[in-house]
């Protein structure tokens, strides 16, 4: 009579080597899923991992199964997460008016000129504007010329001299000085400021000759004017 230690011992050495192969199937990628091959015992179901072009023992059936099972269903969605952190200003639609290789624009005594303008949707803005200020043409010498020049925000027509539409302002003076049968003067104005408006509104650079505009000729060359859209002004 055999001993039975000796009927079992085969199978359970077989079934736990069996299933260390299987655990570390099942815990490989599923991009390296492969064929997994065995020979089976009809007798005594005793099973034997085996390589691809292994061959069975008599009395042993040949069996092969993949390593990757069937797609699951869908998991449930996740809670949503916290919002993140607000991130820095960004950059939008420059909005820009200028009249850059025309002729200079005069400008006349004791009345303001619109020399620039651009219709803003609301928004926040970083505004600027430069121009070139020339002065020239006086028969005499010691001319004073005097000019304000401002960029003025309103939704009717802007004026620098309203101290509530006016985001930058800077006057000019200048003595003009002698350049051959002329006296003349140059200079440039630069104007910067923020906007931010909750209806769409004017946006314009405005200029007034405040002094010399009789005894001299002042004109703007190469006026420019920009509204750089922002996330935010700060």
């Amino acid at each position: 009579m055999s001993s039975p230690i000796r009927a079992v011992r085969p199978m359970t050495f077989i079934s736990a080597t069996g299933a260390a192969v299987l655990l570390a199937l099942a815990v490989a990628p599923a991009a390296s899923a492969a064929t997994i091959h065995a020979c089976v015992s009809r007798k005594s179901g005793a099973t034997r991992i085996v390589g691809a072009k292994a061959k069975c023992r008599h009395g042993e059936n040949r069996l092969s199964w993949s390593s990757s099972g069937p797609a699951g269903p869908q998991g449930v969605p996740g809670a949503t997460g916290a919002a993140g952190a607000a991130g820095a200003n960004g950059v939008g639609i420059d909005f820009a008016s200028s009249k850059s290789g025309e002729e200079p624009v005069p400008l006349a005594s004791g009345a303001e000129d619109v020399i620039a303008s651009e219709t803003l949707p609301a928004g926040s803005y970083f505004v600027s504007s430069n121009s070139t200020l020339l002065a020239l043409k006086a028969t005499k010498a010691g001319v004073l010329v005097a000019v304000a020049c401002g960029i003025a925000d309103s939704a009717g027509t802007p004026s620098i001299k309203k101290p509530n539409e006016t985001i930058d302002e800077s006057v000019w003076f200048q003595e003009l000085f002698k350049s051959g049968a002329e006296y003349e003067a140059v200079a440039g104005m630069g104007l910067q400021g923020q906007l931010t408006t909750t209806a769409p509104t004017t946006l314009a650079l405005i200029c007034e000759g405040l002094e010399g505009a009789t005894e001299a000729t002042i004109e703007l060359f190469d006026p420019r004017l920009s509204a750089l859209q922002t996330t935010a002004n700060e």
